[in-house]
């Protein structure tokens, strides 16, 4: 199964590309570590952003789409530009699940994340990647 999982932040798509194998996983496409959306009032550019966004989701033919949940309100509430990419993720072809924090925690609470061949910054992509597969069995 091969799932994509995302985390938004200000007006990047910090991505890590998993293929699963029962429990075990490997990273695929390690080049693609983040989409960039250049100028967010800018037509030109949210097209350009989502034509590379969906052109690297069919290059890898992705079984689902994972993305850490931002909160919609309060302290640590998600800037407009990640809702706003969000939307454009969820406009996609591909199945969607969006996870919270708090649900990725429980969910791995007691699992080993083996993260040590991806960069720091992509380890809540993974961590919302491991819960798709999780929401699938």
């Amino acid at each position: 199964m091969k799932i994509c999982g995302i985390e938004l932040k200000g007006n990047e798509a910090i991505i890590v590309s998993v293929l699963f194998d029962g429990e075990d996983y490997t990273f695929i496409n390690k080049d693609v570590k983040k989409i960039k959306l250049k100028d967010t009032d800018n037509q030109s550019d949210v097209q350009e952003f989502t034509k590379e966004l969906y052109s690297f989701f069919d290059a890898n033919d992705f079984e689902g789409i994972a993305i850490k949940g931002r909160a919609k309100k309060g302290k640590f509430a998600g800037g407009s530009v990640s809702f706003k990419i969000e939307g454009i993720i969820q406009n996609s072809n591909y199945p969607v699940l969006i996870f919270p924090g708090a649900t990725i925690k429980a969910k791995l609470k007691n699992s080993t994340i083996d993260a040590s061949q991806i960069n720091g910054y992509q380890e809540d992509a993974l961590r919302a990647a491991i819960c798709y597969k999780i929401a699938q069995k």
